[in-house]
């Protein structure tokens, strides 16, 4: 009998783009494709929480058109820095109704930080999901670091930008990835400083982001130009321009899927063959 191989889902940062992401996981419930893990960083952190936490599709898109970044910073004068991330944390206690422990999702669920002191990354799989998502989304530059069991963390891009390794590490046998910067030639001259930061910040994020789309089975790569980091009014259009990108990739995911899943069913009866003699 063939075994079928776990399925996992890395959602990738994208800071306002990341609404984008409620249009895979929309795709994806469409198309009958059940996801047996899912990790995000940044503000795939919050479309990862909030699938693997049962939220509708229609309560998803309502909460991404509504987002501003007025819902998810707040002015905090301070030596670290100018912006607290603890609106993003009240956002997420809105969105879930209650301060929600990871044991609580329905779906096997991380989300990552990274360690400021090392530069690793800090995978959250218990605790609170409101703390974890808002820890994965302070930018640094922008948002202050947080501490937490004695380290100081920060947005998990810095050191898992697109998580594909981290699923593979929960138990999936095959990913698909979400990634929302792989723009080459997206850089605009900055004309302020948080432009400027960001694109800082980018720069680190696509370094290891080459090397987490080396794990991925199948990757998913919207050209997104065009579209502002800054900007929550293009929400409609990013969900959509995903959801048909998503939509186009079905059947190519299924085949790669199919076609794993028989070489690795392949490899299991051939090893228990060679237990046998």
């Amino acid at each position: 009998m063939i075994k079928p191989l776990t399925i996992g889902l890395a959602l990738s940062g994208g800071t306002a783009k990341s609404v984008a992401h409620v249009g895979v996981i929309k795709a994806i419930q469409e198309s009958g494709i059940n996801i047996d893990y899912i990790s995000g960083t940044s503000g795939g952190a919050i479309a990862a929480t909030a699938y693997a936490s049962g939220m509708s599709l229609e309560a998803m898109e309502r909460a991404a058109n509504e987002l501003s970044w007025g819902k998810l910073a707040s002015i905090k004068f301070s030596r670290l820095g100018f912006v607290s991330s603890k609106n993003i944390y009240d956002y997420m206690i809105e969105q879930f109704g209650d301060d929600i422990d990871f044991k609580q999702l329905n779906i096997p669920c991380t989300v990552l930080g990274t360690d400021l002191h090392t530069g690793l990354k800090y995978v959250f799989d218990s605790g609170s999901v409101a703390k974890a998502v808002q820890i994965s989304c302070s930018l640094p530059h922008f948002f202050l670091p947080i501490e937490h069991e004695d380290k100081m963390l920060i947005d998990g891009g810095l050191s898992e930008y697109l998580p594909v390794q981290t699923v593979r590490e929960m138990g999936a046998q095959f990913v698909i990835g979400a990634n929302l910067g792989s723009q080459a030639g997206d850089y605009q001259k900055p004309k302020h400083i948080l432009q400027l930061f960001m694109q800082v910040n980018n720069l680190v994020a696509k370094q290891n982001m080459r090397q987490s789309v080396q794990y991925a089975d199948v990757l998913l790569e919207p050209d997104l130009t065009g579209f502002s980091a800054f900007d929550f009014d293009n929400s409609e259009k990013l969900i959509e321009l995903m959801y048909q990108l998503t939509k186009s990739k079905i059947d190519e995911i299924q085949q790669a899927y199919n076609s794993k899943n028989k070489l690795f069913n392949r490899v299991r009866s051939s090893f228990k063959l060679n237990q046998v003699t």
